[in-house]
């Protein structure tokens, strides 16, 4: 019998803005344990992967992590892979980006490791064709898949083993296909049945079985810590693997290349990883898929689930219209700098865009990613701060106005941007869609639309998995706290700002939390006209339907501020109803803000409501903003708003943005309302 050579894999990254306290517990638990273990097994070798952003936090931290990683790949027992710097989902982003991060990465490696890196980490497997020809293009000769691509490309073996040969434009590279099979297997079965396993892919010849995993499974993933080191999972599967030498030996993938030949040529579809597939479905088509796929399970031909599939990774920004937003704003400010200047003039600005497309909020899956809004805040900072490092050199008048459809949703935007804000305003109902205010680096607008989710479906059934055993996060069903089915509420708009509403005259707060008794104009289709000097732009819209005639006037000028003016020439639908603004504010820590109007005050956390009041102050003391309101008499709403996700936890209960309803309720045609930003956290005063 021939020898099993196992190249074994693992992915260590952290995103760009997750908590100090998460990189130091993923350190403790997951990442320096597994190099420590791996030290003791010289027989063992591994590939590894890091991503830029661990990099970057890993040095000034832990230099002595780097160098002994360094001692290994010098004697031969680590394989350093490449990828995109700062961890893109490389199908997103430009694909001057794509080959600049890979590049830099390439760079680094050599620099601090004295090797050149040959193959390449593809975050979340995303894959798409041409993506063989990148890679080439980027000097590197393989990459990493799942098994599951394979099948998608017709293949239907049970098992893959070796590596193949892909091409685009006759630049080819070698894939290697992730055993799915190991997937779930590595940590979670004993370390006996994970051996026999391997031993069980031997064949008459020398095979070569492939797994490249995240790491945080061995630690940092919940229960594996006590699983994999203090119950010694980890160190047993090294010795094992020591001892078992004579039938397993694991291999650095250059020399898996090296000692075998490729299987032939195979062109592998637009995927990833299975799971991936089925999180970016709907609710309604991810029933209907899973109904088939349990049909299959049932019939016996389990041959037949090769040719199932969920849906491709870029309909997440179908799925999810604000997650659309903040990735066509990433899209048009890398075109615009990259037809514009160049790494070598603007290279700050180039550094912050490519932290800005750090994969983990661009998508949803078991873990938080888009839910999570430290994780999407620090991609807007990022994003702000590239476009005023570009417009140093670039933005010659203090007011700019720009005119474009920038979230590809067949309506035309206005971009406004001065030394203080950026603000981005639809024709779809005259939305305000985001307010950067440049001074803190902070989208105020960095807001989600709740929405339905699968899994919801299991909340509602109250399922709640009390297993003790390690498990994949794959199959954590459990609700972190009580009673989260009554947060999930679903918006029938976007939770933007400047939202305009007719509401019912006796609406209550209740009411307005739940979505009833108010009709939205937030979808339809606003008339625009702009109006523009050296020192203010002003957008006008106007919309009309039965019983209604609505001019919306928007004013920026060079400061910190906008003014609304609403008139109302046809106001018959009014006299029986209010008119409503609704605008959502993101808020970082809910339990250092305060809401403010006359003598009363409503906490971050808390649902409120202000009666016939004609200001409203809010400041955010961990941001360090305020932000003040005036406006013609009406009353105000204050409702924190809160979505249920999955993480790797369990099901969550999440803090979002805090939704602002103010409603007219001064007489006449008219409604009028500014908004002025201040640093620093404390009042600001401005007359009506």
């Amino acid at each position: 019998m021939g020898k099993v050579y196992f190249l074994f894999g693992v992915h260590n990254h952290q995103p760009v803005g997750n908590f100090d306290y998460i990189f130091k517990e993923a350190f403790d638990k997951c990442y320096c344990p597994f190099i420590d273990t791996l030290e003791k097994y010289p027989l063992v070798k591994c590939n590894v992967h890091i991503s830029g952003s661990l990099y970057d936090w890993l040095l000034p931290h832990h230099p002595e992590f780097i160098a002994k990683i360094k001692m290994m790949v010098a004697q031969g027992r680590i394989e350093i892979m490449s990828g995109g710097y700062y961890e893109p989902i490389l199908p997103i982003i430009p694909d001057k980006d794509k080959l600049a991060q890979i590049r830099l990465m390439n760079q680094f490696v050599k620099k601090t490791f004295k090797v050149s890196p040959k193959g390449i980490w593809l975050a979340e497997r995303v894959w798409e064709p041409y993506l063989a020809r990148i890679i080439n293009q980027a000097s590197l000769q393989y990459t990493f898949l799942d098994d599951t691509h394979f099948r998608y490309a017709g293949l239907m073996q049970d098992n893959f083993f070796g590596y193949y040969t892909s091409c685009d434009e006759g630049r080819k590279i070698i894939v290697f296909p992730i055993s799915k099979t190991l997937r779930y297997k590595i940590p979670f079965s004993k370390v006996e049945e994970t051996i026999a396993l391997l031993k069980s892919f031997s064949q008459s010849e020398d095979v070569l079985v492939t797994l490249f995993d995240d790491g945080e499974k061995f630690g940092l993933w919940p229960g594996t810590f006590d699983w994999v080191y203090n119950k010694g999972w980890l160190d047993n599967f090294f010795r094992q693997l020591s001892d078992n030498i004579s039938s397993i030996s694991t291999i650095t993938a250059s020399s898996a290349k090296d000692r075998f030949s490729s299987g032939g040529l195979i062109y592998l579809p637009t995927a990833s990883y299975e799971e991936m597939g089925e999180w970016v479905l709907t609710p309604e088509s991810f029933s209907c898929y899973e109904e088939l796929k349990n049909y299959i399970g049932k019939s016996g031909k389990s041959e037949y689930k090769y040719f199932l599939r969920g849906g491709v990774f870029r309909n997440f920004y179908a799925k999810y219209p604000r997650l659309n937003f903040m990735h066509k704003k990433m899209i048009f400010l890398s075109n615009k700098m990259n037809r514009e200047t160049s790494v070598k003039v603007s290279p700050r600005a180039f550094k912050h865009l490519w932290m800005g497309q750090c994969n983990c909020g661009y998508w949803h899956g078991v873990f938080g990613g888009f839910y999570l809004g430290h994780i999407r805040n620090a991609i807007y900072e990022n994003l702000i701060k590239a476009e005023k490092e570009f417009d140093k050199k670039n933005m010659d008048n203090s007011l700019i106005v720009e005119r474009d459809d920038l979230d590809l949703d067949g309506y035309l935007d206005t971009k406004i941007k001065n030394k203080h804000l950026i603000a981005v305003i639809s024709d779809k109902g005259g939305r305000l869609l985001e307010l950067s205010f440049k001074d803190k680096d902070f989208n105020l607008l960095n807001t989600i639309t709740r929405c339905e989710e699968s899994y919801h479906k299991k909340i509602r059934e109250k399922v709640n998995d009390k297993t003790k055993l390690v498990s994949t996060i794959h199959s954590i069903s459990r609700a972190k706290e009580e009673d989260l089915g009554k947060f999930l509420i679903y918006d029938s708009y976007e939770k933007v700002a400047l939202v305009d509403h007719i509401l019912n005259r006796d609406i209550s707060l209740n009411d307005f939390v739940l979505g009833n008794n108010f009709t939205t104009l937030s979808n339809q289709r606003y008339n625009c006209k702009i109006k523009k000097n050296k020192k203010s732009a002003v957008v006008t819209y106007s919309y009309c339907c039965l019983g209604l005639e609505l001019l919306k006037k928007i004013t920026f000028g060079v400061s910190p501020k906008f003014c609304v003016d609403y008139y109302f020439s046809d106001n018959k639908l009014l006299k029986n109803s209010d008119f409503g603004i609704e605008f959502n504010l993101s808020i970082l820590s809910p339990d250092d803000v305060k809401f403010k109007s006359g003598k009363s005050e409503i906490d971050g956390r808390n649902r409120g409501v202000f009666k016939a009041v004609e200001s409203l102050n809010i400041i955010d003391s961990f941001k360090g903003i305020s932000i003040q309101f005036n406006f013609d008499r009406g009353d105000v709403f204050i409702v924190p708003v809160y979505s249920v996700s999955s993480s790797e936890e369990g099901f969550e209960k999440s803090y979002q943005q805090t939704t602002i309803l103010f409603i007219k309720k001064a007489a006449g045609d008219t409604f009028k309302l500014s908004c002025i930003l201040g640093k620093g956290g404390a009042d600001v005063k401005e007359t009506h």
